[in-house]
């Protein structure tokens, strides 16, 4: 504090260096008195601490004169501290024009020009910089040091990240210090980042499971592991370690992706703690032999196993594998290598698909996460990994529609199990019963919170009565007679906020008789449906209902209308896709908290209820891929609120959309 105050104190003309020996105290109160009644303008770089900023703040006078003190930090809550009644000026990374701007003025200076055979290879090296200035001034300074020849200037497009990296003092040193300054809590959360490929979006929800599965976090009172783990990757964002890629709505992230500069510190901490170790080798039974005491690795590319018998380690706790798996070792030899790390809590197969469920994972007892993919059923003795948390399963694409997975029985065993992925259609039967007619395994499921995707024969009294804790549930099948009735048993399930309806195949289903009861849904998500007036109008009563997705559904005769008792009135977000919906006829009163209206592949819409602008909490109206009638309509809409004043309405129109019908349908099933 006291070398801050003395550089505050120097950039005031007139103070003498007598001021040197003063106390912190001294030279705060000498500080105070010479700006006192005049104006100033202070920038003060790269501030870490509110503390710091309370100390800087209290050597100047507020004397409302138009004085001013500008921060720059890489903390978003000391921002916000400093100043709450203002926004923030969030910094982003550099446009590929700025980028190419910056590099060519500190390689060639401000006068000169790059040389025009240079500069096609010069623009891939900026991009390759990835936005971030401190990246760009480190290659710059390298390419001063080089001849400008294309031969060498095209070594360097190849290996930016290693320039970088062979200078850690001027970019990593720097960076380096966000990592130290995290609390103990965030620098595992962190690390863990590097698991992932280079350049890969990463799902928030993988990344929240996974620290949790890791053990990484401490429930707090009146909080989830889950909640607490959201407000560490919201910290991480604060802090400019990671990169929001998408936000739900509501703000909250989907999923956020790591500067390659980072993810290279990450890696580089990672592998000085023992606590992680990415590679891309093939052959990897000698490597693991000799790096067993790491707690993680992650595989990027297809790997070769040899037998595994001679591998051990009581340390290691995480393994992803990003590519195939090719086990080469006689038949009787075969011991899979994942038996070895008797210890491991998350297993990810995320590319390889067994043609069996390999039973011997199920003898890894402390294991909380595993995403596998396989051709063959889930066995019952999955049932042994009881203290599972999240099992991800995937079968072929191909298996998605026409096959239905029929889940073991002994399923109902996992006590521990919070979340169970199915990407394809399956079938979960009832829990068995003593012989004195009761259910003896009522408490197996309870603490289920996410189930997907269940088929219409599940949807039973007798399983849903057991599944009190469900907040999150996908239903997956073709539609049949008996569907409604079936789906009339959602009523059970009073703390249910997510629902996905997802219907394939020539016949729709019907919302009649149980659209109604969903009273807790806040989220859903319907495919494939026949939607009635009154249906509609039963949605419309749904008092907690924020977000409605109706994809590829089948509106009765090519219309909705809304009549003025239809109040969706928590409803903020709505999309329409590939609806058969030629008239829609809506006012400001049917949706008054909506925020945000996509319309996708609307190609017979004719237009967009024109009061629909009035609604006064709209941002955004969205359209991809619709007809040109609708897309004028919506812009009018635009042009009538600007006259009147109101430019926060932002009207976006897409030509073109790179999905198709098949692409939304499964869109539909694995958002």
């Amino acid at each position: 504090m006291r070398r801050l105050l003395l550089s505050l104190v120097c950039c005031i003309p007139g103070m003498a260096d007598k001021f040197l020996e003063k106390t912190e105290d001294e030279l705060a109160e000498l500080l105070y008195g010479r700006v006192k009644d005049r104006r100033y303008l202070i920038v003060v770089d790269d501030i870490w601490s509110t503390k710091v900023w309370d100390n800087v703040t209290r050597c100047f006078p507020d004397d409302n004169n138009g004085s001013r003190i500008i921060l720059t930090g890489r903390l978003k809550d000391v921002a916000t501290y400093a100043n709450p009644d203002s926004p923030l000026h969030e910094m982003g990374v550099l446009s590929l024009d700025d980028s190419w701007k910056l590099l060519s003025i500190k390689v060639f200076g401000a006068n000169d020009l790059c040389p025009s055979e240079l500069e096609v290879i010069g623009k891939q090296i900026a991009e390759k910089c990835g936005g971030l200035p401190l990246a760009i001034l480190v290659v710059a300074g390298h390419l001063s040091k080089l001849a400008r020849r294309s031969e060498s200037w095209i070594i360097v497009a190849k290996t930016v990240s290693s320039v970088v990296a062979n200078d850690p003092d001027k970019c990593l040193g720097v960076l380096g210090m966000s990592y130290n300054y995290l609390p103990n809590h965030l620098k595992p959360c962190f690390l863990s980042i590097g698991a992932f490929p280079e350049d890969f979006e990463i799902k928030a929800r993988t990344l929240i499971q996974v620290w949790v599965a890791e053990g990484f976090l401490k429930a707090e009172r009146l909080k989830s592991l889950e909640k607490v783990a959201e407000e560490c990757l919201e910290d991480l964002s604060s802090r400019n370690l990671i990169m929001i890629r998408k936000r739900r709505f509501n703000g909250e992230i989907r999923s956020c992706g790591i500067h390659d500069l980072l993810r290279d510190l990450s890696l580089r901490e990672a592998q000085k703690e023992k606590f992680l170790h990415v590679t891309s080798i093939r052959y990897v039974s000698n490597f693991l032999a000799q790096r067993h005491e790491r707690r993680g690795f992650s595989f990027l590319s297809d790997i070769s196993l040899d037998d595994s018998s001679e591998l051990s380690s009581q340390v290691v706790r995480l393994m992803f594998f990003w590519g195939k798996l090719l086990i080469h070792a006689p038949p009787h030899r075969q011991i899979s290598l994942f038996t070895s790390f008797k210890l491991i809590r998350v297993l990810a197969i995320f590319s390889h698909l067994f043609s069996s469920f390999p039973v011997e994972i199920t003898q890894l007892i402390h294991l909380r996460y595993l995403w596998i993919r396989s051709n063959g059923n889930l066995p019952a003795s999955v049932s042994q990994l009881y203290n599972l948390q999240t099992l991800v399963f995937q079968q072929p694409e191909l298996y998605y529609m026409y096959k239905t997975l029929i889940l073991p029985r002994e399923i109902w065993n996992m006590t521990q199990l919070r979340r169970l992925r199915l990407l394809s259609g399956n079938y979960l039967s009832k829990p068995k019963r003593t012989d004195e007619g009761a259910t003896d395994t009522v408490l197996g499921l309870r603490n289920l919170e996410e189930l997907s995707h269940l088929c219409f024969a599940s949807c039973t009294a007798e399983v849903f009565s057991c599944l009190p804790n469900i907040r999150k549930l996908g239903i997956l099948d073709a539609a049949s007679d008996d569907a409604s009735e079936y789906l009339k048993n959602l009523v059970l399930l009073g703390k249910l906020e997510t629902l996905k309806c997802v219907c394939y195949g020539q016949k729709r289903l019907s919302l009649s008789n149980w659209c109604a009861s969903l009273t807790s849904v806040k989220r859903l998500i319907l495919s494939g449906c026949l939607l009635l007036s009154e249906d509609m109008a039963n949605l419309a009563t749904l008092p907690n209902l924020e977000v409605l997705k109706l994809r590829d559904n089948e509106f009765e005769g090519q219309a909705w209308t809304l009549s003025d008792e239809d109040e969706f009135n928590q409803l903020k977000f709505l999309l329409l896709a590939e609806p058969c919906l030629v008239n829609w006829e809506a006012g400001s009163f049917n949706f008054p908290t909506l925020q945000k209206l996509v319309l996708r592949k609307c190609i017979r819409l004719e237009e967009v209820p024109n009061d629909i602008g009035e609604i006064c909490t709209l941002e955004v109206i969205e359209l991809i891929c619709c007809s040109t009638s609708a897309q004028n309509s919506a812009t009018e809409i635009r042009e009538e609120q600007e006259s009147m004043g109101n430019s926060c309405l932002d009207v976006r129109a897409y030509a073109n959309d790179e999905s198709s019908s098949l692409f939304d349908f499964w869109r539909a099933v694995l958002d």
